[in-house]
């Protein structure tokens, strides 16, 4: 069965075109929730997804939430034993706190602190595990490059090595920056990163 429902008219209407309940929005919300836990989804593609189901009129805008995931189209029911899904979690409590700690445990740790929000608070909160991974990104990109630069200056006999100060305040103040906006809510990105880590 393909995504878009047709075939069947409603008062010459085809059921692709028919309004969407809010109890279908929260189905396919939930839904779209397991398959980012599952990590069919990374965290760039469950925004856009989530965004798309939420803003749905129509069975056809919802069902296209699904392109490429699955074979069949998100039930445009609710059952009588529906039970209405946890709202989604947002960017306050737990997932703005723990988020801002992933940024800041660059200050100590580089890029393990990070690494293990990723490892435990991030496998049972996306909203964590989206800034953590961030952070880690940023991390690792910092470590590489202060590595790379090292490895510049040994060649050029320390020619490069007045870059550290530089390098090493701009990582100062990025690490900030990100736990900062992530405090007032923010999906904060940096600049200048390799995200290896989805």
């Amino acid at each position: 069965m393909g995504w878009m429902e047709s075939g069947a008219q409603s008062g010459g209407m085809s059921t692709s075109e028919l309004l969407v309940t809010s109890a279908q929005r929260d189905r396919a919300v939930e839904i779209l929730k397991e398959m980012y836990a599952d990590g069919r989804l990374d965290h760039m593609e469950f925004d856009l997804r989530l965004d798309k189901a939420l803003n749905a009129r129509t069975r056809a805008e919802l069902n296209s939430t699904f392109d490429g995931l699955v074979s069949r189209p998100v039930p445009t029911f609710a059952p009588a034993a529906f039970t209405r899904p946890a709202p989604l979690q947002t960017y306050h409590g737990d997932g703005r706190g723990l988020g801002t700690v992933a940024h800041w445990l660059g200050y100590p740790t580089s890029f393990v602190g990070p690494a293990l929000v990723v490892a435990t608070a991030g496998q049972r909160n996306p909203a964590v595990r989206r800034h953590a991974v961030e952070a880690l990104n940023f991390q690792l990109t910092a470590a590489g490059a202060f590595a790379l630069l090292g490895i510049m200056t040994g060649f050029t006999h320390g020619l490069l090595g007045f870059l550290f100060p530089i390098l090493g305040i701009l990582w100062f103040l990025l690490t900030g920056i990100g736990g900062l906006a992530t405090a007032a809510g923010g999906k904060f990105r940096y600049p200048f990163t390799i995200r290896l880590i989805k």
